[in-house]
């Protein structure tokens, strides 16, 4: 098999427990891996935990976008630093183990290759030369070059496979170097500096009380799934229904706020600019754009929220408004414009569904 090799690893570790009392400190410690591990995303899966690390692998269905992947291991770190804040925040023991919680940190290994699953006493394993590249990269001299204490290690392996060049760009480039192993080129990102990221952005989505119509479609795939059928454009074009779909204004090779689609439909391939006002990986999306022949915009907000092992698609729009003024119109006539839109996005949601069902099958099958 072929797939990605994922590394979670509490840094700090073995000085907190040594400095900690032990009850405390274990269930601090459990607390965070349970965080982590609740963030994890399919196609990602938890192959073991290992003490203070856990290990996770993933078969990326065929044409998973990049940035879908690498976000989703991000994720890991932000649900960590959520947690490990929250902890301080709400403390009030002062024993050594609450006292050294900010001690603490987190390093992700990032591997792609070649692995073999088989099982010993009853679990799951892992096997192969890519199993032991990803484990030995723990063993690095990261901090050391570029005194980054928390980060992600991604190989060049990974990038390659993933086509992210653009969004590593921006990153440290990074080379081990192990007599068993030779050498590893990989790419280094402050994973501090993407939680900082995350925190300050400022949030624009359509809340269910502002809404003036809202949709909702059930998918069986999971939310990874679904979102990457989302915002990937070369997928967004076929659930679209569109002829043609660029991507203007992403950041780093990325799909955030202030990037915009540009969707090509019909016989004359008119344009329509979806732009991206705030979005929330495998959270939300919040897009709003213009109808050019009524001289109108119309923003909405698309959420994804995990239901059993499917995710429930919802869509609320609201009231359209004049573009070139930004007021909105009345009631009846606002509801008569987005019940219109709703229509044709209800099939092309439908559509989004089906693709999305159809990948997550051909990961079962797998």
């Amino acid at each position: 098999m072929r797939g990605h090799l994922v590394l979670a690893d509490i840094s700090g570790y073995t000085r907190f427990l040594n400095e900690s009392e032990l009850e405390h400190a274990n269930a601090i410690i459990n607390e965070l891996l349970e965080a982590v591990i609740g963030a994890i995303q399919v196609p990602l899966k938890v192959a073991s935990i290992e003490g203070d690390a856990v290990f996770m692998y993933g078969l990326m269905p065929e044409g998973t976008s990049g940035q879908t992947v690498l976000e989703s291991v991000e994720l890991l770190y932000c649900e960590f630093a959520a947690a490990l804040e929250t902890m301080v925040i709400n403390t009030t023991c002062t024993c050594n183990a609450c006292a050294n919680i900010t001690t603490l940190g987190m390093k992700i290994v990032m591997h792609c290759g070649e692995f073999m699953k088989g099982e010993l006493a009853g679990r799951e394993t892992l096997t192969g030369p890519d199993v032991i590249t990803a484990h030995r990269l723990l063993k690095n001299t990261v901090t050391e070059k570029t005194d980054i204490a928390d980060y992600m290690l991604v190989t060049q392996a990974c990038v390659d496979d993933l086509d992210v060049e653009s969004i590593v760009a921006s990153w440290i480039p990074h080379t081990e170097h192990y007599d068993e192993l030779g050498t590893i080129d990989a790419y280094v990102s402050s994973l501090p500096d993407v939680w900082a990221y995350v925190r300050q952005q400022r949030e624009d989505k359509v809340l269910e009380r502002d809404a003036i119509v809202s949709l909702s479609k059930y998918s069986k795939a999971p939310p990874g799934i679904v979102w990457d059928y989302m915002i990937d454009p070369f997928k967004r074009v076929k659930w679209l229904f569109a002829n043609d779909m660029e991507v203007e204004g992403s950041e780093d090779g990325r799909i955030g706020a202030g990037a915009s689609y540009h969707c090509a439909h019909g016989e004359d391939n008119e344009v329509t600019v979806f732009t991206v006002t705030d979005i929330k990986t495998f959270d939300y999306v919040t897009y709003m754009f213009p109808l050019p022949s009524d001289g109108l915009a119309v923003r909405y907000t698309d959420y994804l929220i995990p239901s059993g092992t499917g995710t429930r698609i919802v869509c609320h729009v609201a009231t359209p408004f004049v573009a070139e003024t930004g007021d909105p119109l009345p009631d009846d006539v606002g509801k008569e414009v987005a019940d219109h839109l709703s229509e044709g996005y209800s099939s092309q949601l439908d559509a989004l569904v089906a693709m999305s069902d159809e990948a997550a099958e051909e990961l079962v099958d797998a």
